[in-house]
């Protein structure tokens, strides 16, 4: 501000495309959340353009999707090196915007809600199972009750266990997406001010 250009986070332009360069070269030593090993590395198979694409860069470097492989996919998918799968055709309108991969919480609960009927205090239920991770039994036991309405509901073996595994990797770290955007717009704050105002940055 003492160099007469003030800047705050509500005015800055959301679609830099020096900033995109930044992201995409992985040039993010000191960039909020993308300066790990595994973000520098999977930045410029990203190749983030959007502030969505961010989003997803945020929330799949996590021990939930990687343990989970879902990392892979969705790079190989975004790529057009493999085709989008949405694990059921009823479940394309939840999935479509991470291309049939659940990365965000409120998928996984819109995902138990829809194939296997999964009631308000159900899904809350699941929601409180996937934010106390550390209670193995407590998971287990949604698990199984999820695992059980799949099936009653004339589900595939393979819908059933693709669905109930993707709760069981989820719980190890994965995000609500609403956290994910709060992180990916501090990340994209971050790297504008490394572009444009580097001594502010510094």
């Amino acid at each position: 501000a003492k160099r007469g250009r003030p800047l705050d986070l509500a005015q800055m332009p959301k679609d830099d495309l020096a900033t995109y360069d930044l992201l995409c070269e992985a040039d993010t030593i000191g960039v909020f959340q993308v300066e790990s090993r595994a973000q520098m590395a999977t930045l410029p198979r990203m190749q983030p353009r959007e502030f969505y694409d961010l989003v997803i860069e945020v929330a799949i470097i996590r021990p939930g999707p990687i343990v989970g492989e879902l990392t892979n996919p969705y790079l190989e998918r975004r790529a057009g090196r493999e085709p989008v799968d949405y694990i059921h055709p009823d479940l394309e309108p939840v999935l479509k915007r991470t291309m049939g991969v659940p990365l965000f919480q409120e998928q996984v609960l819109r995902m138990a809600m829809m194939m296997a009927d999964f009631t308000g205090s159900e899904a809350e239920e699941l929601r409180r199972a996937l934010n106390f991770s550390r209670s193995p039994e407590r998971l287990q036991k949604v698990q199984s009750k999820l695992r059980q309405a799949l099936a009653e509901k004339g589900h595939s073996a393979e819908v059933v266990e693709r669905i109930t595994d993707s709760v069981g990797s989820f719980a190890l770290y994965g995000f609500p997406e609403s956290h994910a955007i709060s992180f990916a717009l501090l990340a994209y704050a971050s790297a504008y001010l490394k572009v444009h105002r580097l001594a502010e940055f510094y």
